[in-house]
């Protein structure tokens, strides 16, 4: 479901010739981890646990590296150098329990001169220092800064890539055209360094394509991803309406053995089980969601806990949404989960 650059940069969406997302088109790799700019946009979501390495006592804190590309249609009169079609969005968070609180950071520029890039071909992508990218040796590796600490990350593969939805066509709504090319690569191993210190932990990648919005009845949305400890991935998505019933649900879940179930809308149930009220914005999250889904015929239950409730993000001083988006814990998992659409419906 991954998200966030419909909202950030919504204004600068006007109508134009999008590539359209089409079941049946295949991905191919590595070229599928590089950019696809003729879609609207897309982005690489990058979210994990890590715990320091050397301190005595450490707590385990969560992490975010994202980066959105985002066509922006221009006048085919203007000629000048300056008029890309291309922007590059960053955002880069820590959950630490130590503050109690989500530290976060920013990066917003237009493609070319050396401001921001997003190459096709293979995943790399930056917008001034900051930067994702592959290198020859398969490992990702993120470099941002947040707060002043520096996250110097090298995320190395277990495992391969899951293709959502029908081989990568991941419906959203209940037409065909509300969809994205959408997959994920779980139970990446982190190493590497945090303000110098070194870390280690496990992350995991979101990779999406889109040109097309969502259902116009959507006001937000429910999106879950966990690392289970024997090795299953398990991806969880509703699409909610004003009503909070479902619009559209889905998801995966992939065995230690690899054995990958595609789950229909009528497969995941999604209950808010707690709520929490954030002292600044007044809004409430339900942070403590009850899941279930529909796995060989058997309803599978998890209870979901978050690793600290404050995990708001308040980007509406740059154009963009309030939400919540954080590491969350179940029983044998650990994840990210994100909420749309609670404080006030999306415009989209």
């Amino acid at each position: 479901m991954k998200r966030l650059a419909l909202l950030l940069l919504a204004p600068l969406l006007l109508a134009a010739d999008f590539a359209p997302v089409r079941p049946g088109v295949p991905m191919r790799f590595p070229a599928d981890h590089g950019a696809h700019p003729g879609f609207r946009t897309e982005w690489w979501y990058v979210t994990g646990w890590l715990r320091p390495k050397s301190a005595t006592g450490a707590r385990d804190m969560g992490i975010q590296i994202t980066f959105f590309r985002t066509r922006v249609p221009r006048a085919v009169t203007n000629a000048s150098r300056f008029a890309t079609e291309q922007v590059i969005f960053a955002h880069a968070a820590i959950a630490d329990p130590a503050t109690g609180r989500l530290r976060h950071a920013t990066r917003i520029a237009r493609a070319g001169f050396g401001l921001a890039q997003a190459h096709v071909g293979d995943m790399d992508v930056a917008v001034d220092d900051w930067r994702l990218w592959r290198g020859r040796d398969g490992r990702l590796r993120g470099q941002v800064v947040v707060d002043g600490q520096r996250l110097d990350l090298a995320f190395t593969p277990r495992q391969p890539v899951i293709l959502q939805g029908q081989g990568g066509y991941s419906q959203k709504g209940p037409s065909p055209s509300e969809a994205s090319h959408y997959y994920s690569w779980p139970g990446l191993s982190i190493s590497g360094s945090l303000a110098g210190q070194p870390v280690a932990g496990t992350a995991w990648l979101d990779r999406e394509w889109s040109s097309t919005l969502l259902n116009p009845r959507a006001v937000g949305w429910d999106w879950l991803g966990l690392n289970l400890a024997d090795g299953a991935a398990l991806t969880l998505f509703r699409v909610r309406d004003a009503q909070g019933r479902p619009v559209w649900a889905g998801g995966s879940h992939r065995d230690s053995r690899g054995k990958t179930v595609i789950f229909q809308p009528q497969d995941v149930d999604w209950q808010a089980a707690g709520w929490w009220t954030s002292p600044r914005s007044g809004a409430r999250w339900p942070v403590r969601p009850l899941v279930r889904y529909r796995l060989g015929g058997q309803w599978q239950r998890l209870e979901i806990t978050p690793l600290m409730p404050d995990q708001e993000l308040d980007s509406r001083a740059g154009g963009g949404p309030l939400y919540w988006e954080g590491a969350v814990s179940a029983p044998g998992a650990r994840g990210y989960l994100e909420l749309t659409g609670y404080a006030a419906p999306l415009r989209m």
